[in-house]
């Protein structure tokens, strides 16, 4: 089923907010099945339907509505059974601003929502399990954290948000200095934004986007040499990338060709 899931989130005015949505489902197949994931940049915000979803290696178990934060070591999800999962992938600041959780405690982690009480606005969680439909499920959510966003202000968060947007269009590759001179700031004032509103340092987040970008190119096999990769993406040489790689993946950039 093809669901248009960029409307849902220019219908709800989520521009802001949510990056992007996306559905992983898995109806057949062996019992169990793992899900592997690595550090993107982007917290999140998942409903998931499963007889159980472990967070491994913590082996600490999912409840079927919880945030995630920044994924800095890769993980692993070992899902039971057949699953849903709506994701709504959110932009950095998002998570504090939405839910105020200190983003740095979901560093690796996530937080569960089932049991939250909001003071004017219903936990979703009664209307989701009263239908079965992917896209009404996923609407559901969405005017969920429309109404989330309605009730918070954007000012505070606007020059953390150009930041964001800085490191993003110049892939990872953008020395903090250059962006704190950029946005007329202090090393210091950036460094506090970034821990306070995204959970980890400024340099951290670009390595991260820079990290991805590469990922890209090497998991669609966008590259003649890995040399390409290397310097097309800002690494002072081809050491230095491995390590990257290894240190976000746990594995060497060759064995993550064709990974999607």
């Amino acid at each position: 089923m093809l669901i248009d899931t960029a409307k849902i989130i220019a219908d709800n005015d989520l521009e802001l907010f949510v990056k992007e949505i996306f559905i992983l489902a898995h109806e057949d197949g062996p019992k169990n099945s793992t899900l592997r994931f690595f550090a993107d940049g982007y917290p999140g915000m998942v409903y998931m339907q499963s007889e159980k979803g472990l967070l491994l290696p913590r082996k600490k178990e999912l409840t079927e509505f919880f945030l995630y934060g920044q994924m800095i070591a890769p993980f692993d999800l070992l899902m039971t059974g057949p699953y849903l999962m709506i994701v709504f992938q959110l932009y950095p600041f998002a998570s504090k601003l939405l839910f105020d959780v200190d983003p740095r405690k979901l560093n690796d982690d996530c937080h569960d929502l089932s049991e939250i009480k909001w003071a004017t606005i219903e936990n979703p969680l009664k209307s989701l399990a009263a239908h079965s439909e992917i896209i009404v499920q996923t609407e559901i959510i969405a005017k969920f954290v429309s109404k989330l966003a309605r009730e918070k202000g954007m000012d505070e968060y606007r020059e953390i948000q150009r930041a964001i947007q800085i490191v993003m269009d110049h892939k990872g590759i953008i020395a903090v200095n250059e962006l704190a001179r950029r946005l007329n700031a202090t090393e210091r004032t950036l460094r506090r934004k970034f821990n306070h509103y995204v959970g980890i340092s400024p340099k951290k987040f670009a390595k991260i986007i820079q990290f991805q970008t590469s990922l890209e190119q090497i998991a669609t096999g966008d590259f003649s040499r890995l040399t390409d990769i290397v310097y097309e993406n800002g690494y002072a040489d081809q050491s230095h990338f491995i390590r990257n790689i290894k240190k976000f993946t746990g594995k060497r950039p060759l064995q993550l060709k064709n990974l999607r």
